[in-house]
């Protein structure tokens, strides 16, 4: 749990290698980072696994049904799910482009319906195109 609490405040901005750019009118960090210094800031232990077209669908939709979450769909086109050796629980990433924006903490329940969505064409391994 102490490694995702250290993950959650790295995405969002509460160390100052990784703060964004505070913009010029209201002196507020960005919302989204880099994935390039995301990724350089942590180590082997730490895991980003790229979600497919099913379970980003999926992932949307608790982010859309959640209270804890603004209005709307997430800020992002795409999603990565962070892991930590030894942590029960997650976090998804959303991503545009080269950025990743709005951690969503999850549990390991959601980390196991997740890795069971298949909705697509499977390569030789099972694993969704």
């Amino acid at each position: 749990m102490l490694r995702i609490g250290i993950i959650s405040a790295l995405i969002l901005g509460l160390n100052p290698g990784i703060r964004g750019t505070a913009h010029a009118a209201d002196k507020t960090p960005s919302p989204c980072k880099p994935l390039a210094k995301l990724w350089a800031d942590f180590d082997a232990k730490t895991h980003f696994t790229t979600l497919t077209p099913g379970q980003f669908h999926f992932v949307e939709g608790i982010y859309v049904g959640s209270p804890a979450t603004p209005d709307g769909l997430p800020p992002g086109d795409g999603a990565l799910l962070a892991t930590h050796d030894g942590a029960q629980n997650g976090i998804i990433l959303w991503t545009r482009g080269p950025l990743a924006c709005r951690p969503l903490p999850i549990s390991e329940k959601l980390i196991k319906l997740i890795a069971d969505i298949k909705t697509g064409a499977l390569d030789a391994e099972g694993d969704e195109l």
